[in-house]
Formats: C-alpha cells, structure tokens, sequence
C-alpha cells in the first residue's frame, strides 16, 4: 500500500508531499478524478493543452445542442 492521508470535513484530500513534487503539481493545478469498479480512485494532472482540447469540444458541444 502506498502513502496514507485524512479527508477533511470538507472532503479535501491532502496528497502528499513526495507526490505533489514528484508530478510537479502546483497550486492551482488541475486535476482529473475518476473511479474504477474496484473503488480505485485515479488523479491525473491535466495538462494546459488538454483543458483548452477539452474546452473546445464543449463549445462544439454546446453550440450543436443549440442548433440541433
């Protein structure tokens, strides 16, 4: 098993140092959440370029919808 940390009452997870500077992660940084079937919780680190991709497909998305 890996390192172990607490869930606040505000269901804040604090990572660990050694992992917040081995991914370079800063504050403000974002992140991607997703759960497997097992329970397995995966973060990723998103990447400048993924969330402008990601915002792009929305706004296709979203103007689509709109002239569906």
């Amino acid at each position: 098993m890996g390192l172990i940390t607490n869930i606040d009452a505000n269901g804040r997870i604090q990572l660990p140092l050694a992992i917040r500077y081995g991914l370079h992660l800063l504050p403000g940084d974002k992140i991607a959440v997703d759960q497997l079937g097992d329970g397995t919780i995966i973060l990723k680190k998103i990447e400048e370029q993924e969330t402008l991709a990601a915002t792009e497909i929305s706004k296709i998305g979203i103007m689509q919808a709109a002239h569906g």
